[in-house]
């Protein structure tokens, strides 16, 4: 693999470093208080399980298949493994690219070795983007470190071998030029640069570690986040121009995705900026938000300080979906599902299946990493009434994140707008991007069965009341030259995008947002002027609906969906070869494109098609989730009363009182209220089937369900 130009980039390469497990670091940063502490919070994030994600591995799959088709090898694959399972690709154990060398601790995704072993590439910058150090000892550790970074960085060298990373006069990288864009002057998609030793760094010099410890600078960094969190794809640009990936930043070719570029063209990321998100009032990097500031401490060792400014390792994205799954394959959790613990551990399908033991003893935090998702879905976006007057109704969706709304992984993530007209007798005269429930049964051996739904209604198959607005479908589609598809899901395929509406975060760069490939796109052209420049000063879109004749209240909810249909239903036909869009002869000379069904190499993964889809039925759907709602017409109308509503008490430390009830269909999450006095007052909003509500007894509680669509349903007409 070392020798594949195509899949170079600068970094610690394979065999450079050895990380050590995350069970170590649980021994002084775990077990101590589960509200602060490092061990708890981190297990429940996708972070933590990066290379136990089964989506991850479907389209790894797809990947590998679609590499040998363009390239005549699958090699493409390895630069997944590097940002899903540092330790193993670290370690060597990425070749071949099917996985099938991971093993151990290579499954514990981002591991806390991983980020606490990683130097700053750019250190002899010193970090200009943060204030400057003012206590002696602050310097002095700063300092340390700087001259740790540039010893390691100096070993370094570029893919021929000789051309050393670090130039040798200005001690910085050798195509970083004058700084400016697009030289090296950022090490993202997975270029991360870690320490050959043992010691670990962090954003403190007062610790008091019983290891050897560096006060990194870099770790407060916005450009720390950066390393993994803006995606490109080096096959293609070193294919188009070998050994571009050591000359530019990432963020300047063959866009996959541009998280960090979007929070860099953002207010926030150009100086900060006051935030709409409850607890942070002030953000200027990306930890503000997701590794937010508690009081706590950060190790269990009695002269630990007690600190005020403690991150918190929450780092939690919107996927609360597969959190929730993998919560579920543990026998011992709350919510355990032989269905999936059965996909997911091989018995059902044995070319498919991830490491579950290390899921066994951390449902709970995985369950606490999926209500925090939750929360970070219900704090990104704010929906306001601009005008309500006359016959139009305009809205305001405002993008409270720093990045666009949404972010990251493009293929199969959607947010849309679903709106609902009445009469004033309370009869529904349109619908606005209606959502169909999943519909699914058990067939004779217990296999969930495929009834249709699971989807927005297609703007070809809307009719009576029912409206499909595309603009209210917020969402990058991607395109791809090389298959010849204006929409393509082909994740290493890809060559542009012919659909990028996602909202800008305040204060968006619109002279910059080009260069980084994150300008709006419309139909496959560049569609600057999608936004006005109030729009891209505030961070919002203000959308204009037309009201039926005879509008006398309406209702909006915005949701968010981490996995749509169409992106399932795409894995499962390319890898079971049942797809078209890959054409024969490939381009490499292969004479056949779809070989996951019969090429060894896929031994491991040939069955992810059907698993990945068989997840998804069983699951919900990836039903989409409630993020922010607001309207006219009574509430109510959007809730129904959950069935088998029972109070459970439980010994399980903490003991207390654990309500259950029964799942509602289409439902996209659950609202918990008590009864005080003769209000009801919010407790939770899960998606879960249970909470767990301490200890009072006599406390009177209702559950209602958050319905995809409307209870019922109205024909227009008197």
């Amino acid at each position: 693999m070392k020798s594949d130009r195509n899949v170079f980039m600068p970094g610690t390469q394979q065999g450079g470093a050895n990380l050590e497990s995350q069970g170590r670091c649980d021994n002084c940063h775990g077990g101590y208080d589960q509200a602060v502490e490092p061990a708890f919070n981190q297990y429940g994030t996708m972070m933590a399980q990066a290379a136990r994600d089964p989506l991850w591995l479907a389209c790894l799959t797809v990947a590998a298949q679609d590499s040998i088709w363009a390239v005549g090898n699958p090699n493409a694959t390895d630069i997944c493994i590097r940002c899903h399972s540092p330790v193993g690709w670290l370690g060597g154990r990425s070749d071949p690219t099917n996985t099938s060398k991971l093993t151990g601790t290579d499954f514990e995704g981002v591991s806390c070795d991983t980020c606490h072993r990683m130097l700053d590439p750019l250190a002899q910058l010193g970090q200009p983007e943060l204030p400057a150090e003012t206590v002696p000892a602050a310097q002095a550790a700063a300092a340390t470190t700087q001259s740790r970074d540039l010893t390691v960085l100096g070993t370094l060298r570029l893919f021929d071998g000789t051309t050393p990373f670090l130039d040798p006069v200005t001690r910085l990288p050798t195509w970083y030029g004058g700084g400016a864009w697009p030289g090296y002057v950022e090490s993202t998609s997975g270029q991360y640069f870690v320490d050959t030793g043992n010691g670990k760094s962090g954003p403190y010099w007062d610790d008091v570690a019983r290891h050897t410890s560096y006060y990194s600078r870099f770790h407060r960094s916005r450009r720390f986040c950066g390393t993994c969190h803006d995606v490109s794809n080096p096959v293609l640009a070193n294919v188009t121009s070998p050994g571009l990936p050591e000359r530019q930043a990432a963020g300047s070719y063959f866009h996959v995705e541009r998280t960090f570029s979007e929070f860099a063209l953002s207010a926030y990321g150009r100086g900060g900026a006051a935030t709409g998100i409850p607890g942070v009032p002030y953000a200027a990097d990306c930890q503000d938000c997701h590794m937010r500031a508690v009081t706590g401490k950060g190790c269990n060792k009695a002269d630990a300080p007690l600190r005020t400014d403690l991150p918190l390792h929450d780092q939690s994205g919107g996927n609360a979906w597969m959190l929730g799954i993998l919560a579920s394959v543990s026998p011992t959790s709350p919510v355990y599902d032989p269905y999936n613990a059965a996909i997911l551990g091989g018995a059902k399908y044995p070319g498919a299946k991830i490491d579950t033991a290390g899921l066994q003893w951390v449902p709970n935090e995985l369950l606490a990493g999926r209500g925090r998702a939750l929360q970070q879905l219900r704090q990104a976006a704010t929906l306001e009434v601009v005008d309500d007057a006359g016959t139009t109704l305009t809205l305001r969706v405002r993008n409270n994140t720093g990045h666009k709304l949404i972010s990251g992984f493009p293929e199969g993530r959607r947010m849309f707008l679903y709106v609902t007209f009445y009469d004033a007798q309370g009869r529904m005269l349109a619908e606005v991007n209606p959502y169909e429930p999943l519909r699914t049964a058990r067939d004779a051996q217990g296999n969930e069965v495929d009834l249709g739904g699971g989807d927005l209604v297609a703007a070809a198959e809307v009719g009576g009341i029912q409206r499909h607005d595309e603009r209210l479908v917020w969402e990058a589609e991607m395109s791809s030259a090389l298959t010849g598809e204006q929409k393509s899901l082909h994740f290493a395929l890809a060559t542009d995008r012919y659909k990028d509406n996602r909202i800008p975060p305040k204060g968006f760069d619109t002279a910059s947002m080009a260069a980084r490939l994150a300008q709006p796109r419309w139909e496959g052209h560049d569609a600057p002027d999608y936004f006005t420049a109030a729009e891209y000063a505030g961070g919002y879109d203000e959308v204009t609906l037309a009201k039926p004749e005879g509008t006398a209240t309406w209702y909006a909810t915005l949701y968010y969906q981490t996995t749509s249909r169409a992106y399932v239903e795409f894995l499962r036909d390319e890898i079971e070869g049942t797809a078209t869009t890959l054409s024969t002869p490939a381009p490499s000379g292969e004479a056949a494109a779809y070989i996951a069904q019969t090429d060894p190499f896929f031994a491991n993964l040939r069955d992810w098609g059907d698993a990945i889809w068989d997840l998804w039925l069983h699951n919900g759907g990836a039903a989409p989730l409630k993020m922010t709602e607001v309207g006219t017409a009574p509430r109510q109308g959007l809730m129904t009363a959950v069935g088998g509503l029972r109070a459970t008490w439980v010994r399980k430390r903490p003991p207390g009182w654990l309500l259950r009830w029964d799942e509602v269909p289409g439902a996209s999450a659950y609202e918990v209220e008590r009864l005080q006095g003769s209000s009801w007052t919010p407790v939770a909003t899960t998606a879960a089937t249970w909470l767990r509500v301490g200890r009072d007894g006599g406390v009177t509680y209702r559950v209602r369900a958050t319905k995809v669509l409307p209870d019922t349903t109205v024909t227009a007409g008197p």
